[in-house]
């Protein structure tokens, strides 16, 4: 399975997020509209317009979102949004109280936590397969370069489309790995606005740390270094690797972090990563 490259739009309406989503790069499979930062929404328009395939997001406050409305409305715009045939994000405490949304689309089945890391992996991956979701997305918040480990780990045992993500600085080497992992749904970036901490834009995303280049190097090396990246000195490597490695597909790919610690070493090593 190809990761899907996909941007998070927050825009007033349909109309402004539309023409957001046609400007994105070509490199860019996906859309996430986020309903719940619109401050009109026009959940037919955008299913109908949209260049790309979409997911539709409407997440409530006590999941790190900004829908202002009842829970009433809201779920009438998450089943307005399954009827579209698109992607739609539903939190797995929404998906217990209301079983039979799974049944109505495509639904991705999501648990954040913006204090630190999940504690159970394994086990709310269950749950939301249990559930019937498409695709499981699982997302902590990282406070050090060992918490990559834990959602990488999962990712790598996933037993269907998953999305794995650590938000925040420290978590940035999940968002950049993800091409590497075979069940990797997606990894996201931002346009002209984080919906996340730790989010890349989209151009850096393409242009700098190379999303297709990393997904498909042999092999792939890696470079810690600090912030901001020291643009110059990457490509230098790249250089090095080349003709070192002048008969295969090399790539180093930048990761800010302070030291390799044996978390990070080894989601480094699960991502294929050389050296």
């Amino acid at each position: 399975m190809n990761t899907h490259l996909t941007v998070s739009i927050v825009a007033a309406d349909a109309g402004e997020a539309l023409a957001k989503a046609a400007s994105l790069p070509s490199q860019v499979t996906l859309v996430e509209y986020r309903l719940d930062m619109m401050a009109r929404v026009d959940v037919a328009r955008l299913a109908r317009e949209t260049p790309i395939p979409a997911i539709f997001t409407c997440r409530p406050t006590w999941e790190g979102g900004h829908f202002g409305g009842t829970e009433a409305d809201r779920l009438a715009l998450l089943r307005e949004a399954l009827a579209t045939g698109h992607w739609v994000d539903v939190e797995m405490a929404t998906l217990e109280a209301h079983p039979a949304l799974t049944d109505a689309g495509r639904v991705i089945a999501s648990k954040h936590d913006f204090q630190g890391m999940l504690d159970d992996w394994e086990g709310l991956a269950a749950r939301a397969w249990a559930l019937g979701a498409k695709v499981v997305k699982l997302v902590g918040t990282a406070h050090t370069p060992d918490d990559v480990l834990p959602p990488l780990a999962w990712l790598a045992r996933a037993r269907g489309p998953a999305i794995a993500i650590a938000m925040g600085p420290a978590g940035v080497a999940t968002r950049l790995l993800a091409p590497r992992f075979s069940q990797a749904f997606l990894t996201f970036a931002a346009l002209d606005r984080a919906t996340a901490p730790g989010q890349v834009s989209v151009w850096d995303w393409i242009e700098r740390y190379g999303f297709q280049q990393t997904a498909t190097a042999d092999p792939l090396l890696v470079a810690l270094t600090p912030e901001p990246i020291p643009w110059p000195r990457i490509e230098a490597l790249r250089r090095e690797a080349s003709a070192r490695f002048a008969d295969r597909n090399p790539w180093v790919l930048p990761i800010p972090a302070e030291e390799m610690t044996p978390g990070l070493a080894r989601a480094l090593t699960l991502a294929g990563v050389m050296g």
